[in-house]
């Protein structure tokens, strides 16, 4: 469930948007009743406009990750498919193998076709093959922050993405995590009801609790205009959490 200060930020923007395009709480069981939502047929054209027919926006993407590879020597794989609203790729930035077990370090970046939004994750996975050719994949932690050997690709992506993608804004991994009651996304049969899942796609697990970084971090640049400091020292969530 969606929770912030919001005396001082302003994510409505991003609750609105997916409010936009999704029929909250209504039974997708209900199939032809489900579909006829309106903001959700808006959002099934840009995905196919987008994606499928490569407009304007997909081809900024596709250059902008072609310039990431060049300029930083790292190998970058997409991960935008199907029907998730959303450009997703991410930077191999390290494998290892030894034996049977490979451990990689993997930046993932995504812009979403809701909205202005972008966000970054990396993760540290270990995935294990064994002889008959299948594979056992695990996360150690998740990097929701420039911290440590991330750091600098980081705010690296951060600055290219926000030069090629004018206005867009990075969404705390705190805020990307948080549930919308009643939400179904098209792309997958899965129960994926956050604002990551809905804005993005399913690339990462974002349920994984062992977490490197600041959770909130960009959280300023979603602070209200009119927003005067005071006493109140609450971030984007309660002081309990």
């Amino acid at each position: 469930m969606l929770y912030f200060n919001s005396n001082k930020f302003d994510f409505w923007k991003i609750y609105d948007a997916v409010k936009q395009f999704y029929p909250l709480g209504v039974n997708k069981d209900i199939i032809e009743f489900y579909l006829s939502y309106p903001g959700l047929k808006e959002l099934e054209k840009i995905v196919v406009d987008t994606i499928h027919n490569g407009n304007n926006d997909a081809k900024l993407w596709s250059s902008l990750t072609e310039d990431i590879e060049k300029e930083i020597g790292k190998e970058i794989i997409g991960t935008t498919y199907g029907q998730a609203p959303s450009f997703s790729s991410y930077v191999l930035l390290d494998s290892v193998t030894t034996g049977n077990l490979t451990r990689t370090k993997e930046l993932y970046f995504f812009v979403s076709l809701l909205g202005p939004f972008y966000t970054i994750i990396g993760r540290y996975n270990n995935t294990v093959k064994f002889e008959d050719g299948k594979h056992f994949t695990s996360t150690n932690y998740l990097v929701v922050s420039p911290e440590d050997e991330f750091a600098d690709t980081f705010k690296f992506l951060c600055d290219k993405i926000e030069t090629s993608f004018k206005g867009y804004r990075f969404i705390p991994f705190g805020i990307c995590r948080q549930s919308i009651d009643g939400i179904h996304v098209r792309y997958s049969d899965k129960n994926l009801n956050t604002f990551f899942h809905a804005l993005f796609n399913d690339q990462i697990d974002i349920t994984i609790p062992r977490q490197l970084g600041d959770s909130y971090f960009k959280s300023n640049e979603w602070i209200k205009e009119d927003y005067v400091d005071s006493v109140d020292k609450w971030t984007a969530y309660p002081p309990s959490l």
